[in-house]
C-alpha cells in the first residue's frame, strides 16, 4: 500500500514538472468547448457567493463553442472519458452549430455524443442532445440519455424549460460473502442448502418488515437491474441586472423507476424573491418536495406511500464593495416522515481584505436534505432496489476559509469545516442471518453478506480541512490540485463506513499547438473501511487512479482523441466487492457540422 502511495506521489510530481514547460504565447485567438449535464442553472436572487469573485484567476476567458449545449455526461462508472473540448486557434472558417463524438475501447467500453441547436436566435434557444456511455461484459454498466432544453429571453424576464429522459443498465457483478467474510458462490451453496432461509438484518425501508428468503431465491435473484429516468422542468426568473424586484419560480417533475424495485415520483417546486431595503436587500426562498413511492412487485409488500417536505429560508443581505453578509434562517418541515421541525442557521460572509490579493470568508449553515431514490442511485447504484434512504438533517455546519492570489495566474484557497449530522447514512453490504436450516446442515453458514447494499444510520460529526491551488497560464496550461482531510466521529459505529479519511485530486491540461492538446488527471482516496456485520472492520485498498489523454484537431470539422485510464492498473473497489476496471484505453473521433 505504501508503495502505491509513493508511485502516486512521483507521478503527481512528474506531471506537475512537465506542465511548467513554456507554451507558445504567440497564439491569441482561443476557443474551448464546454460540456455539462442537463441541469438549467438557476441563480438564487441576491444570494451571496462565498467564493470571492475578485480573487478568481483574472485571465482572458476563451470563447466557448457549443457551450450552450447541456450534455448529460455525468455517468462516472469507471470510464474516464476525454472531454470533447476542442481548443481552436482561429482555424475555423465558420461556426458549425452541430457536434458529434464516438469512442470505443477495451472492456467493450463505448461512448457516443450528439448535440444540435434546433432553434438559435438572439433571444431564443432550443437544443437537443443525446449521450451514451457503456461498459459491457462482466462489469456491465450502460447509460443513455436525451434532453431538450429551451430558453427564451423577454424584456424583463427569462423563460426556460426542459425535457429529459434516460435508461441505465447495470450488473451486480461483485462478490458475496459468508458469515466469516469468505467469498462464496450462492448458486453452489443452493445446490445443497437451497431450502435454508435467511432473514434481512438492519432493515430500514419505508413500509415493510424484514422478510425471509430461501437460499435458492437469493442465488437466483436477478443479476442486473434497469433504471428509467424522466424529468420535465419549467421556470421563469427576473433578469440578473434587475435592481428592484428579483424573483424566480420553477417546477420540476421527476420519475425514477427501478425494474426490480421502487418507483419514485417527485414534484419539486422552488420559488424566491428579494426586494431592496434601503441600501440592502431582504427576501424569502421556498422549496417544496412532494414524493410518492410504489412498486408492482407484491413480494416487496409495499403500498402507495407519500410525504412532503417544505423548506423556508428568509434572509437579509448586506452587499458592499469590499464585503457581503447574508443573515438568514432555514427551516425544514417534514409532513408524514421523520421529525417535523428541522431548523438551522443561514449566515454567510466574505470580506475582501485586499481586493486583488486576499479575502476571507465564513459562515454558519445547515439544512435538511431530501434523499431521493434518484440521488441515491447516482451515489451508489448497487443499493438494494427497494431501499428509500431516510432524509438527512444537519443542525449546524460552521466553516471558515481564505483565498490568496500571490501571483497573477495562481489562486490558493484553504478552508476548515465542522458540521453535526443527524441520521447520517452509511453504505454496508446487505446482511442476512439464518432463519431455518436443513438438519443435518450440508453447508452450514449462519450469515450472508450479498453484493447489494443496505444503509445503517448514526448521528455523526465531520471535521474537514482542505485546500485548493489553481494555476492558469494564458489558457494554454491549466493545473488544479485539491486535497482534504475528513475526521469523522460516529456515535454508534466504529468508522464512517466507505467514507475516505484522505482525498486528493490533480487535473491538468496543456495546449501544445494549434493541433495537439494533452491532459492528465489523478485522484486518491485513502483509509476507507467496509463493514460486514460484527466482523472486524475491513481496510479497503486505497483508490489511486491516474489517467492520461491527448486530442488532435485535424481540421475545422474533425478531431481525434485517445484516453488511457487507470494507468497503474490499480484494482481498487468503489464499494466492497466491486473492483473497478483495470488499465483501459478509449479512442475516438469528434465531428462538427
Amino acid at each position: 500500500m505504501k508503495t502505491s502511495k509513493y508511485i502516486l506521489s512521483l507521478v503527481l510530481l512528474g506531471i506537475g514538472s512537465v506542465l511548467t514547460v513554456q507554451a507558445d504565447d504567440s497564439i491569441v485567438n482561443r476557443n474551448v468547448t464546454v460540456e455539462r449535464e442537463y441541469k438549467p442553472i438557476i441563480h438564487d436572487a441576491g444570494k451571496i457567493n462565498s467564493v470571492p469573485k475578485v480573487l478568481e484567476l483574472n485571465v482572458d476567458k476563451a470563447a466557448a463553442n457549443y457551450s450552450d449545449f447541456n450534455l448529460p455526461l455525468n455517468a462516472g462508472f469507471n470510464i474516464h472519458t476525454l472531454p470533447a473540448a476542442q481548443l481552436d486557434f482561429g482555424k475555423k472558417a465558420d461556426n458549425k452549430p452541430g457536434y458529434a463524438r464516438v469512442g470505443i475501447g477495451n472492456y467493450f467500453n463505448t461512448l457516443a455524443d450528439f448535440a444540435y441547436p434546433l432553434v438559435r436566435t438572439s433571444d431564443m434557444h432550443l437544443d437537443f442532445s443525446l449521450n451514451h456511455l457503456g461498459a459491457y461484459g462482466i462489469k456491465a454498466h450502460t447509460t443513455t440519455k436525451a434532453a431538450l432544453s429551451f430558453d427564451k429571453s423577454f424584456a424583463e424576464f427569462n423563460l426556460y424549460a426542459g425535457l429529459g429522459g434516460g435508461h441505465e443498465y447495470l450488473k451486480y457483478y461483485a462478490d458475496n460473502f459468508n458469515n466469516n467474510g469468505t467469498v462464496v458462490d450462492l448458486k453452489t451453496l443452493a445446490i445443497a442448502n437451497g431450502t435454508d432461509t435467511y432473514r434481512e438484518e438492519d432493515l430500514t425501508h419505508l413500509n415493510r418488515t424484514a422478510k425471509d428468503f430461501s437460499l435458492s431465491q437469493l442465488a437466483n435473484d436477478s443479476i442486473g437491474n434497469i433504471f428509467w429516468r424522466f424529468n420535465a422542468l419549467a421556470g421563469v426568473r427576473s433578469l440578473p441586472e434587475s435592481d428592484e424586484l428579483r424573483y424566480r419560480a420553477e417546477v420540476q417533475y421527476k420519475v425514477f423507476s427501478s425494474h426490480y424495485g421502487l418507483s419514485e415520483h417527485l414534484i419539486h417546486t422552488q420559488a424566491g424573491f428579494n426586494i431592496p431595503s434601503k441600501e440592502n436587500r431582504m427576501g424569502l426562498d421556498v422549496e417544496m418536495y412532494n414524493l410518492s413511492y410504489r412498486s408492482d412487485n407484491l413480494l416487496m409488500n409495499y403500498f402507495n406511500t407519500a410525504y412532503t417536505v417544505v423548506t423556508l429560508n428568509p434572509y437579509y443581505g448586506i452587499e458592499r464593495e469590499n464585503y457581503n453578509v447574508r443573515l438568514g434562517l432555514k427551516t425544514g418541515l417534514s409532513f408524514g416522515r421523520g421529525d417535523f421541525f428541522n431548523p438551522s442557521a443561514d449566515i454567510r460572509a466574505e470580506w475582501k481584505v485586499a481586493p486583488e490579493f486576499f479575502s476571507v470568508y465564513g459562515g454558519a449553515a445547515g439544512g435538511y436534505a431530501v434523499n431521493t431514490l434518484d440521488a441515491m442511485a447516482d451515489e451508489n447504484r448497487y443499493l438494494y432496489s427497494d431501499t428509500k434512504v431516510n432524509d438527512t438533517y444537519t443542525p449546524y455546519d460552521v466553516y471558515a476559509g481564505f483565498k490568496l492570489k500571490p501571483l497573477y495566474n495562481l489562486l490558493l484557497d484553504a478552508f476548515v469545516d465542522y458540521c453535526s449530522i443527524n441520521n447520517q447514512y452509511f453504505f454496508v453490504n446487505k446482511e442476512y442471518s439464518i432463519s431455518t436450516m436443513t438438519v443435518p446442515p450440508v453447508v452450514p453458514t449462519s450469515g450472508l453478506f450479498t453484493n447489494r447494499f443496505n444503509v445503517i444510520y448514526s448521528d455523526a460529526t465531520q471535521f474537514k480541512v482542505g485546500a485548493r491551488a489553481n494555476y492558469n497560464f494564458k489558457n494554454l496550461v491549466n493545473v488544479e490540485l485539491k486535497g482534504a482531510y475528513n475526521g469523522w466521529a460516529v456515535a454508534t459505529e466504529q468508522y464512517a463506513w466507505n467514507k475516505p479519511k484522505w482525498e486528493a485530486s490533480l487535473n491538468t491540461g496543456v495546449r501544445i499547438n494549434s493541433e495537439w492538446s494533452v491532459s492528465a488527471n489523478a485522484f486518491y482516496e485513502g483509509e476507507r473501511y467496509a463493514k460486514l456485520g460484527n466482523l472486524a472492520p475491513i481496510l479497503m485498498r486505497d483508490k489511486i487512479d491516474i489517467n492520461l489523454g491527448a486530442n488532435y484537431s485535424y481540421n475545422n470539422w474533425l478531431s481525434a482523441f485517445v484516453k488511457v485510464n487507470n494507468l497503474i492498473n490499480n484494482h481498487y473497489q468503489d464499494f466492497y466487492g466491486y473492483y473497478v476496471q483495470g488499465f483501459n484505453v478509449l479512442v475516438g473521433a469528434g465531428f462538427s457540422f
